[in-house]
This record gives structure tokens, C-alpha cells and sequence, in this order.
């Protein structure tokens, strides 16, 4: 049996964690495919790759059970965003292997990322930060991992293709520690939104959803 956690966050948000132990034949029965889905299954080609996709939708079928909600699969629009097909309810998905997560937000976007932290994060870290953030991030591998998929779940959240990295998703100082929060901010010409930022460690990853 896999092993799934589920953490009910708030009345609106829940997580869901998939650790992919399961042959890509076990996954492929467990969850159940939009149209849309199975042709972007059939264009995978790495079996690695396989498995963590329908990871992903196996850990958002679980937080759909814990819901109590029937899961019919996923669409996504015109931005590459996935939706649950049938529901008004936000989602977001992201895996890492061996691990999958999902959130659902019944009310608004939202945003989940899990990254392994790297060295060549190093090397791109302009990139994705600002002056401003490189100066107070302390530069090491946890705070540059942490960063970059804090950056991700702000862009899921935004839930468009074009926008700046740098300019219009920040983030306030911090330095990672087990678990804590980080604060982020999607900027842009209509106004300024603040989100907090949830995050642990897991091994040599870390996980990080929106709680808003």
C-alpha cells in the first residue's frame, strides 16, 4: 500500500502527499483519466516520468476521498492550469520522485511545489531572484530550493504563462528551518496581494502550499 498523508489545513484547504512506491500498472488502474489526460499520458515517454504524473493524480484522488467528493479527473484551460473536471474547486499539483502531492482550495487559486534542493541552483539563482532577495536569502541550498518552489506555487497561484520571476513574485526574508512559513507577494500594475507560504522538510526535499 502506498503511503498517503492527508492534512486538512483549513476549512478551504486540504494537502494531500503520495510517496510513489507502486508500479506504473498499479497507478495507471487506481485513477481515473479525463480524455484530455490520456492523450497527455500517451505523449510520456520516460516510465519515471509516467509514475510521477499519475502520482500526482493518485495523491489529488486521496484528498478528493477525504473530501468526499467523487473524482473524475483533471482539464486544464488555456494556461496549461489543471482544474477538477466537474468541481469549481482550485487545485494544484507537483511531484518530485518519489513523492506527489496535491492541494485543493474550495475557494481560491492556490499553489503547491516540492523541489530537491541543488547544487545548480547556484548558478541560476539570478534568475529567479531579485537584487533585493539575494542580498537578504541567505545563499545556501535549503534557502535556494526553498525559494525556487515558493516562486512556483506563487506562479500556480497567478495561474498565467507570462510574468516576471523576479519583479512580480517576491518573497520577504527568511532562512529555512524544519518547517515555518514564508511570506510572498504577487505584484502586479492593478494592485499587491500578500500570501502565506507554508512549508517542512521532507528528506532532501521541501514542500511548500498556499494556505489562503
Amino acid at each position: 500500500m502506498p503511503i498517503v498523508k492527508i492534512k486538512h489545513i483549513n476549512d478551504n484547504v486540504t494537502f494531500g502527499m503520495w510517496k510513489i512506491e507502486e508500479k506504473e500498472d498499479y497507478l495507471q488502474k487506481h485513477v481515473r483519466l479525463s480524455k484530455q489526460e490520456r492523450a497527455e499520458y500517451k505523449r510520456i515517454q520516460n516510465v519515471k516520468r509516467k509514475k510521477e504524473w499519475l502520482g500526482a493524480r493518485a495523491a489529488l484522488l486521496e484528498v478528493c476521498k477525504s473530501l468526499k467528493i467523487k473524482y473524475k479527473g483533471t482539464v486544464k484551460d488555456e494556461n496549461n492550469k489543471p482544474h477538477l473536471k466537474g468541481l469549481p474547486w482550485h487545485i494544484s499539483i507537483s511531484h518530485s520522485f518519489p513523492y506527489a502531492i496535491a492541494l485543493i482550495n474550495k475557494n481560491e487559486p492556490c499553489g503547491v511545489d516540492i523541489e530537491k534542493a541543488k547544487p545548480a541552483l547556484f548558478h541560476v539563482s539570478k534568475r529567479f531572484l531579485n537584487d533585493r532577495e539575494l542580498n537578504e536569502i541567505p545563499r545556501n541550498p535549503g534557502n535556494l530550493c526553498a525559494a525556487w518552489a515558493a516562486k512556483e506555487v506563487l506562479f500556480k497561484i497567478y495561474g498565467r504563462q507570462k510574468i516576471s520571476f523576479k519583479e512580480n513574485l517576491l518573497l520577504s526574508p527568511f532562512d529555512l528551518k524544519p518547517q515555518g512559513n514564508i511570506i510572498g507577494q504577487i505584484k502586479l500594475e492593478m494592485g499587491t496581494r500578500d500570501y502565506i507560504l507554508e512549508y517542512f522538510q521532507l528528506e532532501d526535499f521541501v514542500v511548500i502550499y498556499s494556505t489562503a
